[in-house]
């Protein structure tokens, strides 16, 4: 009996070096997953709808005169911009910002997946042969909608999309395509709309589109003089990128690894011209800029000074790995919003000397104080760094990040939401 266990246990013991064998060589011979490369795309410049709407059918014409409604893009995700030809102040610039965005998309493989276009809202001279006429002139490279009137009037009206008719400038602007003086002019929103491939409105981006202060000579001509002034400092700005970010957040995707842009620090006249004309008490700010000042009393009493402005401070140490790779966000953003956000560093942890020398390496706008983590939790609790808190005008904590930002557009999101109140 008991020789015949020990057969029993010698046997099953062969049977599992085999099958461990036999499971080491599968592993050995099985490919290996690539890791994932590129960061979580962040809601950049929009606003995501909780609940999506189901954009309604509107009889639409396209460029070529051939009916279309919206519905013909489902199963694809739609970028839409309201859009008139004969516009000078900021339509040429939606124009060039697009086609930046198709070529993005054409570069990520994607642009069989997603449709950019332009509706007008001018349908009173936004004929098909007008729309053909402005994508022979511009080069722009998606589709152009029309309609009747009243058509346009209810795509608008569902996207909450003002466009009305108004007395021309004066002197009248002239027709690029006629070469006659303009009799009317057609003021309306800028914002931009993200639908999904169930037809549903997804995200709203107000505000003006950025092309980075550069367009073509051909849509820059287009531009009158606020449009050129509108080119130098949009207000509420979206950019290529940042339509790009919220697609992928859409989508659920990673941005690539390559796609993540690098960040660098702006030249000083840069930011002299940023800032110019900032408010008495911000301006002061700008004059510490570098500077490493005295303790968490000190921050306190410039707290309360700057009541009245939305305020960003931002924790950090010289020891702090993420700190440094952060800093050329926070030094870029804050020249570009210096002149309606206070933005104050706390150097956290640390030693004066130190971060005396990582702030002579790494401008910024505005000044850095001394203190520690236990100080600053009268304020907001800090877990670790960087850590990022936005107070109210009223001086209230409204929102505090406890983590690197990675990109540009994702602290311009919280800026845009915690500081700004868009």
């Amino acid at each position: 009996m008991l020789r015949r266990v020990r057969l029993a246990l010698t046997v099953a013991a062969a049977v599992m070096a085999v099958l461990l064998a036999a499971s080491l060589l599968a592993a050995a011979r099985r490919p290996q997953l690539a890791a994932v490369s590129g960061v979580p795309a962040p809601l950049a410049v929009g606003t995501e709808l909780q609940r999506p709407r189901p954009v309604p059918s509107v009889r639409l014409i396209d460029e070529r005169g051939r009916p279309l409604a919206l519905s013909a893009w489902r199963g694809k995700w739609v970028i839409l911009a309201p859009s008139m030809t004969l516009c000078h102040e900021v339509c040429p610039m939606t124009t060039g910002v697009l086609m930046q965005v198709t070529g993005e998309l054409a570069r990520a493989g994607l642009s069989k997946q997603v449709v950019v276009a332009e509706a007008t809202v001018d349908p009173w001279r936004d004929t098909p042969a007008r729309l053909r006429a402005y994508q022979r002139l511009t080069g722009a490279d998606f589709r152009m909608l029309t309609g009747t009137p009243s058509e346009i009037g209810r795509l608008w009206h569902f996207f909450g999309v003002d466009h009305h008719r108004v007395p021309p400038s004066k002197p009248p602007d002239v027709d690029w395509l006629t070469h006659k003086p303009e009799t009317f002019d057609v003021a309306h929103s800028d914002v931009l709309f993200f639908l999904d491939p169930a037809g549903q409105e997804r995200i709203v981006g107000d505000g003006m589109p950025n092309a980075g202060g550069h367009l073509s000579g051909t849509l820059r001509a287009l531009l009158s003089d606020q449009g050129r002034r509108n080119l130098a400092h949009p207000q509420f700005s979206w950019s290529p990128g940042q339509v790009i970010d919220d697609l992928y957040y859409l989508m659920n995707k990673n941005l690539p690894a390559s796609a993540v842009p690098k960040v660098s620090p702006p030249t000083p006249s840069a930011v002299g011209r940023e800032l110019a004309g900032s408010p008495s008490p911000l301006a002061a700010l700008h004059r510490q800029s570098g500077q490493l000042l005295a303790t968490t009393a000190a921050l306190t009493g410039a707290l309360w000074k700057l009541r009245g402005y939305p305020v960003v401070v931002n924790a950090w140490a010289s020891w702090c790995p993420a700190c440094r790779e952060e800093f050329p966000i926070f030094s870029s953003a804050s020249a570009r919003y210096g002149r309606r956000i206070a933005f104050l560093g706390v150097d956290t942890d640390d030693s004066a000397s130190a971060a005396g020398s990582f702030l002579a390496q790494h401008p910024v706008s505005y000044p850095s104080y001394q203190s520690s983590s236990a100080d600053l939790s009268s304020l907001a609790p800090i877990v670790g760094l960087p850590t990022t808190i936005f107070i109210s005008r009223a001086g209230k904590v409204t929102y505090v990040h406890s983590a690197q930002y990675g990109t540009e557009a994702m602290l311009e999101d919280d800026l845009g939401r915690y500081a700004l109140g868009r």
